[in-house]
Formats: structure tokens, sequence, C-alpha cells
């Protein structure tokens, strides 16, 4: 079960965008960690340009990225991963890799790869890197829902939602407004859903028209197959100010978990069949959600 509910019993437009807690990190681990590190790194080794990008005025966001991405790292989870400063000389410790690493912070030849993709293939969360325009400059994008970091480079944050239904434009443009009054020193997080046929991370582009094809299949599964092979897909995203150069790291961490995992709890299940007979057809045509969303509800219903 999601320990990120994103539903509540009336569906709205509204980001839901939060403020974190200073108990909150914008990393985590969990027991698919290993198993998505993994994952990370074979798809970068197989198609390196696809899920990393950074252009070179991001240099020195990518070592303030770095620098928070480890420390939470280290306040998540100290049991595993350590980091020891002296002066510009670091030491970062990851037990859960029995990896090591000595460099010397923003000294960009210290380090094999760059600093983005370096601490990218430490956490399961992608990492992308806005500036203080609101335009991608910089991403480890490997588990994306029907996009890909080639596609958003150098777009702003409003290009990069236009394909989202007119319906949702206005929750658009407030969140870009907002993005541009979170000031430093605050981070904040919302969390986006989906349902989709299979627990597959990567769902980018150049998946797409093979996974709607697969949708084809949804006719044919029996009841209890459906609550097996459909899961509900929650990205926990957040929001942080960089202090120095002011841009904005965007965090995205995807959980997975099957329907009938989730319909365990029953007032989750009444939560989300309230929440869903709202949402507008456009929307979940645009979740490629409609193959699904009538089984969807029946099967919600039924429990």
């Amino acid at each position: 079960m999601i320990k990120y509910f994103p539903f509540t019993p009336d569906f709205n437009l509204k980001m839901g965008t939060v403020p974190m807690s200073a108990f909150e990190t914008v990393v985590e681990t969990d027991e698919h960690y290993l198993h998505e590190i993994q994952l990370k790194r074979k798809l970068l080794a197989e198609d390196y340009r696809y899920y990393f990008d950074a252009l070179p005025e991001s240099k020195l966001e990518q070592w303030e990225t770095v620098e928070i991405i480890l420390n939470d790292l280290v306040k998540h989870d100290s049991q595993n991963f350590s980091l020891q400063k002296e002066n510009a000389h670091w030491q970062f410790n990851n037990k859960k890799l029995n990896e090591s690493f000595s460099f010397e912070f923003e000294n960009e030849n210290s380090l094999p790869i760059a600093p983005l993709d370096f601490v990218g293939r430490q956490v399961q969360e992608d990492l992308i890197l806005l500036n203080d325009k609101n335009e991608v400059i910089a991403g480890q994008l490997c588990f994306p829902s029907g996009w890909a970091l080639q596609e958003k480079i150098r777009k702003h944050f409003l290009e990069v939602h236009e394909p989202l239904p007119s319906v949702t434009n206005p929750m658009i443009q407030s969140e870009n407004k907002f993005i541009e009054k979170i000031t430093v020193g605050k981070s904040f997080s919302r969390n986006n859903w989906g349902f989709r046929l299979r627990n597959q991370l990567d769902l980018s582009s150049k998946h797409s028209v093979a996974y709607r094809e697969s949708l084809k299949a949804i006719s044919q599964l029996s009841r209890e197959e459906f609550g097996e092979k459909i899961f509900l897909r929650v990205e926990h995203q957040t929001l942080t100010r960089l202090p120095k150069s002011n841009f904005i790291l965007f965090t995205i961490h995807t959980y997975n978990s099957s329907l009938k995992e989730e319909i365990a709890n029953q007032e989750r299940t009444k939560t989300m069949l309230s929440f869903l007979k709202d949402v507008p057809k456009e929307l979940i045509e645009y979740k490629v959600m409609t193959p699904i969303y009538d089984r969807l509800m029946e099967y919600l219903s039924q429990r």
C-alpha cells in the first residue's frame, strides 16, 4: 500500500501542493531501492542522452543539488548513508550499494560524470532542474509517464504542460505563479496519480505506442486478474528553491501498488470511488485511463 494517498472524497482540479515540514526530506528510500537503482543505471547505460541531459549553464545548480540530495539521504537514513566534509573535500558512503566516493565539491573534474547524473544514480527519485525563468535546464528522468526529458529540455514550465487538457489550464497557470514565489529554504510537495496496466516504471514516450496497444487486453482480464495487473501509480513530487542560483529542484519518486492491495483498506476504496466518479473525461483520456476506467469503477463499487 502506497504511503502517499492522493485522493479526497471530492474531486478538484487543484495541484494540491503543500509545505514540507522540517522533518521531511526531498528523497526517500524504501524496499525497492536496490531494484530501482539498478534499473536506472541500466536505462542510462542503454540510452544515456534520452534519460539524462544538462545545459552548460546548469553547472552550479547541479552542485547545489548534490549538496541537498546527499544531506537529505543522510538525514533520511543515517544507518546506510554518511557524508564527511573537510572544506571542499567530501566523502560520501552508500552502504546499500557498497559504494564510496571522494570528490572536491564544485570541482567537475573530481567526478567521472556530471554532478546531477552522479547524485541521481544514488536515489530512486527522478531529478529535474528549472532555472529562474521556470525553464527546464537539466535532468535525469528515468521513470516518467508519457513524456521524456528530450521533449522538455529548454522549455518553460507552461510549455512542458501544454499536452494537458484545457480544463486544467487554470491549475497550471496557478502552479506556475506559485513556483515563481517559492523562497529559499522552503520545500513543497504534491502527489500526482494515475492507474496503469502493470507496474512498469519507465513509461516514457518511447513506450507510449506499445503501452496503448497493451491496453486492448483489458477486456480479457478476469476480475481477479484486473485487481492484480492494474496498478495505482503515485508520483510524490517535491519543489525546492536552491539557495545560490535561485533555481528550482524538482524531484519525482514513483510508487506502484496493485489495485488488489489498495482495496484492502475499505476507507481508501470508498474515497477512490468517490473521487474518480467526478474526474472529467478529458483528464481520464490524458492519463491514458479510458480503456481502464469503466472496469475500474465497477471493481471499486463491488468492493
